[in-house]
């Protein structure tokens, strides 16, 4: 339930880093620090739905620096590897607050001689 939460909770991020937005670093700490308040979730699901994505910007002209080396474009691909680690660790953290709360259930009725009418 707790990964199902976070995958929805990291929905612009997951968005931006299928379709290649060129801006998916920024898209991700918004979602990660503003996301928890709607407005910065939505903001970060419009974000990641509009604008220039690699496919654009592999289309456009090569840039050169001033001493005529091509610039690297960058890619979005290690933002994949911290989402499956924060997917993983929430799913590691919930496992074990999933045996502590069992815990608290050993005995849920109280025995027939504590049963006062």
């Amino acid at each position: 339930m707790l990964i199902v939460a976070t995958l929805i909770y990291f929905l612009p991020t997951i968005i931006a880093l299928a379709r290649g937005h060129l801006s998916t670093l920024a898209i991700f700490l918004l979602n990660l620090f503003l996301g928890w308040t709607l407005l910065g979730w939505i903001i970060a699901l419009i974000w990641s739905c509009t604008g220039y994505t690699a496919a654009n910007f592999y289309r456009g002209p090569e840039v050169v620096d001033p001493a005529g080396r091509i610039v690297a474009r960058r890619s979005g691909g290690s933002l994949w590897i911290v989402l499956i680690l924060i997917l993983v660790a929430i799913a590691i953290l919930d496992k074990h607050r999933h045996f502590r709360d069992l815990r608290s259930f050993d005995n849920p009725f109280p025995s027939e001689d504590a049963i006062r009418l």
